[in-house]
């Protein structure tokens, strides 16, 4: 995809304005809430009815709509969500942005969108079907670097959040070290919960290690 292609990929992207920062942004890199019944609701799925309301998946965006952007939207101090929103984002935003990464993966593998094994992955690379790697934050220091060097000669993403033995339980198999997503809807929906969840627990951005490698 030339680089013009993508700009007018992204004006057809569906916009949001977020709650504090006032910044637009893609509305699936955004974090939706809705109020039911008086309370606000992490609308994980962006699917809840009634009116959302849109926050950068950025700490500290959601400190300032825990702070006054939710008591705007009420009219009355957000009780219902504590005190401290530290507490909101481990308790409430990670859990579910954990959540969704996991049944993403799982809807992945189960539609044969999502690649396991390096074979299989090297193979989609060669054909450019290739959306993205994962690799387990426990793979071998050569293994990152193979895998995020290719990433960068290709201009794919080379992500992952968790050690080879939760990938592997996660299908019902041995440890996993290598994965991948062909390109597709569930591969653009992946990204951004992957990248929101790094975000929030003040991971480094794959793009941000390559070019280390890439220095190295």
């Amino acid at each position: 995809m030339t680089i013009e292609q993508k700009k007018r990929e992204d004006e057809k992207t569906p916009q949001r304005r977020c709650l504090c920062c006032r910044g637009n942004g893609k509305k699936v890199d955004l974090l939706r809430f809705v109020v039911v019944d008086g309370v606000i609701c992490f609308d994980l799925r962006k699917k809840l009815p009634g009116r959302g309301y849109y926050v950068c998946a950025q700490r500290h965006c959601i400190e300032k709509a825990f702070a006054n952007g939710f008591k705007r939207v009420l009219k009355r101090d957000p009780s219902s969500l504590g005190s401290d929103a530290e507490a909101f984002i481990a308790s409430v935003v990670l859990p579910g942005l954990r959540k969704r990464y996991t049944e993403l993966l799982q809807s992945g593998y189960a539609s044969h969108q999502l690649l396991i094994g390096s074979d299989s992955v090297e193979e989609a690379a060669k054909s450019d079907a290739l959306g993205c790697y994962i690799l387990a934050t426990d793979a071998s220091e050569s293994t990152k670097k193979k895998y995020r060097l290719n990433a960068q000669r290709k201009g794919l993403p080379c992500v992952g959040l968790f050690d080879r033995a939760f990938y592997g339980q996660l299908f019902g198999k041995s440890d996993k070290v290598v994965l991948g997503w062909l390109r597709g809807s569930l591969c653009e929906s992946f990204m951004p919960i992957e990248a929101a969840i790094r975000r929030l627990e003040g991971m480094r951005e794959d793009n941000e290690m390559a070019s280390d490698e890439g220095e190295g």
